[in-house]
């Protein structure tokens, strides 16, 4: 999960590890998609990151962002790590909730929009990677929908924290075949990794699971 630290002392991208930190300038301008869920932020040089999260002093509206004060870092930590643990792409503030920085962060407090819905099939157990040619034995849970617009099928899911899948991920080598047990090699890629060093993975088309 990429998160934006605009305008904040570099000493705070080292209490958030497993997280993909990137540090900006107070001067970074921002703007959420509610398509993807992320904000992309444009640093005063022009140039653009997109980011999952962003923490800045400066006050904001909207998901997945939070105001930074003093003593309250280590609460947006716990958030965005309830975020991995409800497998969460937005965490928004509930209307009637009372946020108090003093204690651990409240579930009930916050609403989380998992990255996908309405499941159609999914696998979860064994499976091989295969990159460049190099076979990798990992563990998965994929699961997939049809889209009703305009009738592909759309699968993703998780690979269980591999640390060969994370030296690929972060050497970008993102494209990869995967193979359940008895099934055939389908494309897919790896799009983001958690703070537990599993890694999404998302393909459109025939899954690697058993599919009418």
């Amino acid at each position: 999960m990429k998160v934006a630290l605009i305008g904040l002392p570099d000493r705070l991208a080292g209490k958030l590890p497993g997280f993909d930190v990137v540090l900006l300038d107070r001067g970074s301008s921002y703007e959420f998609d509610p398509r993807t869920d992320l904000w992309t932020v444009t640093a005063p040089n022009g140039r653009t990151t997109a980011a999952r999260v962003i923490v800045t002093p400066q006050p904001v509206h909207g998901p997945n962002a939070f105001r930074y004060e003093d003593n309250n870092f280590r609460y947006i930590a716990r958030c965005l790590r309830m975020m991995g643990t409800q497998d969460a792409r937005r965490i928004e503030v509930q209307p009637f909730a009372r946020i108090s920085y003093r204690r651990r962060p409240d579930p009930h407090d916050y609403v989380f929009t998992p990255f996908e819905s309405d499941v159609d099939e999914t696998h979860r157990g064994p499976a091989v990677l295969t990159v460049d040619g190099k076979q990798l034995d990992v563990e998965v849970h994929l699961m997939g929908h049809l889209q009703p617009i305009d009738g592909s099928f759309r699968w993703y899911g998780r690979v269980t924290a591999n640390p060969e899948v994370i030296a690929l991920y972060q050497s970008g080598h993102t494209e990869v075949q995967v193979r359940i047990p008895g099934g055939l090699d389908r494309t897919g890629k790896l799009t983001e990794l958690d703070p537990w060093g599993n890694a999404r993975i998302t393909g459109s088309g025939r899954p690697p699971f058993p599919y009418p």
